[in-house]
């Protein structure tokens, strides 16, 4: 482990060493979990203060002002027999003291295998792709990892593209193994593939479906609106995001994730996720670009700690794409697929590819596994610095969550 600059002892900050890196679409610091105190309030404090959080800005961290770029990966090798990482994710709040370890971030996944080769936590072996089986502390998930190397480090450069990154990369594949039920305990937390909930006093139907995170589906139609908004419209309406979030608070307190709807924020504030999803329909992206109808198998729109997504989260994406395989639910509704197991998905910035394996099982339908395709690079390397009390430990901070068993 490399050492702190000698002139940190004469100052009242300390630091430890970290790597921010790309993964997908997010950006977050990825530092070894040997480096971090134990799991408890001084951690969480410690990443709040390294992301600059709470304040909108984090001006006074690493923070990037999105909740796609307000995230940390404590890795670690395995203690699991069958595995060759360890990763806990945080979602760090950006306005609320608050830490979410609930779920896992499909996105930043993808960095996990190109960040443990080039920390040395695994060796590259030989190319062109080394095999790497991942465990997700959050949700008990397995998760293998297929990166491409080169002279002994993580590839790079490559020609594949992704929506939501301007120039293309190495390509990454992540397979999540059987990873229904990765919060809740089941494919289907309610016992059915839809419900109706109370929103301001009138019935709405959603399907609410755990695969890799849970998620909240709504026809976007039922909630007034075209479904292919942009992120700009829907955040510069404060009413319609509270009427969102009382929406998916509704179904955090029916999954148990809060006592009360008014808590959603401060005690759940990143899942249940929440979907809006419509057939396929042409729109222009956030880019300027037109897609059209034909470049998906449905359109979606996600929420993301109380705020539209500027694309849209790799686990909602897998666990969009089973839903379209789940019969009964208002995702298969609306879409139409036009591959076996390949659903495409029309979100802000464009098209987005998961591939979704699901089969019948006692009866019942099981999701064996599902995938994406990303690009993943490191950024920077270096040590974090954060101010310390007299004792050593990080500044105090209020409420966390609690990480999830």
């Amino acid at each position: 482990m490399r050492q702190p600059c000698p002139e940190v002892s004469t100052l009242p900050q300390q630091s430890i060493p970290a790597v921010l890196m790309r993964g997908g679409t997010s950006k977050g610091l990825f530092i070894r979990e040997s480096d971090l105190p134990p799991t408890g309030p001084e951690r969480d404090a410690l990443l709040l203060e390294l992301l600059g959080s709470p304040d909108p800005m984090q001006i006074d961290g690493l923070g990037g002002t999105f909740s796609s770029t307000s995230k940390v990966m404590a890795v670690s090798p395995s203690d699991e027999p069958d595995c060759d990482v360890d990763y806990l994710f945080a979602q760090v709040s950006i306005e609320h003291p608050v830490i979410d370890y609930r779920a896992n971030c499909g996105n930043l996944t993808a960095a996990i295998g190109p960040y443990a080769i080039d920390e040395g936590l695994v060796n590259a072996a030989e190319g062109p792709v080394r095999t790497l089986r991942l465990f997700n502390k959050n949700t008990g998930v397995r998760v293998l990892a297929h990166v491409p190397v080169r002279d002994g480090h993580a590839a790079v450069q490559g020609d594949h593209h992704i929506a939501g990154v301007p120039r293309p990369g190495a390509k990454i594949v992540t397979e999540y193994l059987d990873p229904a039920g990765a919060v809740c305990g089941a494919l289907f937390p309610t016992g059915q593939p839809r419900d109706e909930v109370a929103l301001d006093g009138d019935p709405v139907e959603v399907s609410i479906v755990d695969v890799t995170n849970p998620v909240v589906f709504v026809r976007a139609a039922d909630l007034g609106l075209d479904g292919t908004e942009l992120p700009a419209a829907i955040n510069g309406n404060s009413g319609l995001l509270a009427r969102l979030e009382r929406l998916r608070a509704a179904c955090a307190v029916r999954l148990g994730f809060a006592e009360r709807p008014e808590d959603s924020v401060s005690v759940t504030p990143m899942l249940p996720f929440l979907s809006l999803v419509r057939p396929p329909a042409p729109y222009r992206t956030t880019f300027g670009t037109d897609l059209s109808a034909d470049a998906m198998d449905l359109c979606a729109r996600s929420l993301s700690v109380q705020k539209a997504h500027h694309a849209y989260q790799m686990t909602a994406l897998m666990c969009t794409a089973a839903a379209a395989r789940l019969p009964g639910t208002v995702v298969h509704e609306v879409a139409d697929p036009s591959h076996e197991h390949e659903v495409r998905i029309g979100h802000p910035k464009g098209a987005a590819s998961a591939i979704a394996r699901v089969g019948p099982r006692g009866g019942e339908p099981r999701v064996q596994s599902v995938g994406v395709t990303r690009t993943a690079r490191r950024l920077m390397a270096g040590d974090v610095y954060y101010r310390a009390r007299p004792d050593g430990a990080a500044a105090p901070t209020g409420h966390v969550q609690e990480v999830a068993s």
